[in-house]
């Protein structure tokens, strides 16, 4: 008798056989992803495990001593954790094996810069450019080169030529020309060109925090908008005597192309009195990379702000992300002038700014030299935290008579100076000031409105 057919049996079956097809495919998977080995040894790389990435590179080049793969893997592991001999070697080993091949050329070069055998470096990238002229990364190794050997006249034509080669070239590519170009310009101190083509740079890239960051830094700190701002700062005292309260209203505005104007009008209430100050700022550009502060100030009744006051300091960056100024400072209180020399030097560690500053002022109380430790953390280019200590009888831009007077401090300041919302700018300083028989502590708000 024929056996009737079962539906349900042959769904049965059909269910069983794609549960077994796809459990075979998630085992395959599995140990696939289990038993790739370059895939791990690269993944440690990107999580700079180097010294795993090193293990299991040897590990598979004991049984694949030619491997291509494993000894540029091995080869670049070494190399990123600053092993450049032992990397050298690798690579010279697999230019034998494979003679001619760009990419471990390149890498050699590259690893021969970073050992600065800059001569070899080139020599490499230019066996490169012999058989592939249109290569970019060889041009932008040599640009390079020369640009870490202070030869910036140079790197800037080799990039301007890899500029002209890549016209048809991906955004992205050109972009990266545009960048070290300006990057360049803003190691030799020259900011108009750097801001010109790092701007470029971003405009291709928006996304690419690095040209972002480049491009706040080749911008020397002017603030060239208008803005009106209100500041009031509260001085406190260990000892019995009242608050000092001081308030200042100042309106910034730009002055063409010489640099940011601001003029104050100030006042303090000390121990009953008041007094009042009037106030101007100017920071104009001078030649390349460099350019002045000027502050004149005129006291009204002369209680305890000087009766006149002049300060004219000049701030010059260096290559290699260093910037140095010098300045000289008179106040002439009633029946007495004083010279404050001063000065700073800083340098720029990516988002970073640390400098040292310091004052000189003979014939005034205590010890004449006084100097501070400063550190900024740039968040934007209007955008940063700071905090700094110092010692001497003055590590401080003193505004009274009272604030020279001094003969012995330690300070600590820590603050914030912020853009919100690109037209509000907040700031907020607290500083603490020990002398031998007092303690001061003074809070500052400020908020200004930006256009």
């Amino acid at each position: 008798m024929r056996k009737k057919f079962n539906p349900a049996s042959l769904n049965r079956m059909i269910l069983i056989f794609l549960a077994l097809v796809l459990l075979n495919a998630a085992l395959a998977a599995k140990t696939g992803k289990e038993e790739d080995p370059a895939l791990r040894i690269r993944q440690a790389i990107k999580d700079k495990k180097y010294d795993l990435a090193i293990k299991l590179s040897r590990e598979q080049l004991a049984r694949q001593p030619e491997s291509y793969d494993f000894n540029f893997l091995l080869a670049q592991a070494l190399a990123f954790s600053g092993r450049w001999d032992e990397a050298s070697e690798v690579l010279r080993k697999l230019e034998c094996l494979y003679p001619g091949n760009t990419d471990v050329l390149l890498f050699l070069a590259r690893v021969e810069s970073w050992k600065q055998n800059y001569q070899t470096a080139e020599e490499l990238f230019r066996q490169v450019l012999e058989s592939r002229p249109g290569n970019l990364e060889a041009r932008l190794g040599l640009g390079d080169l020369a640009a870490w050997q202070g030869n910036y006249s140079r790197a800037i034509d080799i990039y301007q030529e890899a500029l002209t080669v890549s016209e048809e070239a991906a955004p992205g590519e050109r972009a990266e020309i545009l960048f070290r170009i300006g990057r360049t310009y803003l190691w030799g101190g020259n900011y108009r060109k750097a801001q010109k083509f790092l701007a470029r740079a971003v405009r291709i890239n928006p996304e690419n925090r690095e040209y972002r960051l480049l491009l706040e830094k080749a911008r020397p700190g002017l603030r060239e908008n208008f803005e009106v701002r209100y500041e009031q700062q509260v001085e406190s005292f260990s000892d019995e005597r009242s608050d000092y309260l001081d308030s200042r209203l100042a309106f910034q505005f730009p002055l063409s192309d010489l640099g940011p104007m601001t003029v104050k009008a100030v006042r303090t209430r000390r121990s009953g009195e008041n007094d009042y100050q009037l106030e101007a700022e100017f920071y104009p550009r001078l030649w390349t990379g460099a350019y002045a502060f000027i502050n004149g100030s005129y006291g009204l009744e002369a209680v305890h702000f000087p009766r006149y006051g002049a300060l004219l300091e000049i701030y010059q960056t260096l290559p290699g992300s260093w910037e140095v100024s010098a300045g000289l400072r008179h106040m002439s209180f009633i029946g007495d002038g004083v010279w404050i020399y001063l000065g700073s030097i800083g340098h720029y560690f990516g988002s970073y700014l640390a400098y040292f500053r310091w004052y000189y002022s003979p014939g005034g109380e205590g010890s004449d030299f006084s100097w501070t430790l400063n550190l900024r953390r740039y968040f934007s280019r209007y955008s940063y935290l700071y905090a700094g200590y110092g010692q001497g009888s003055r590590p401080f831009d003193p505004s009274t008579e009272e604030d020279y007077r001094v003969s012995s401090t330690r300070i600590f300041t820590a603050g914030v100076d912020w853009l919100c919302w690109r037209h509000l700018r907040l700031q907020v300083n607290f500083t603490h000031r020990k002398e031998p028989l007092l303690k001061r502590n003074q809070l500052l708000l400020s908020l200004g409105y930006v256009w």
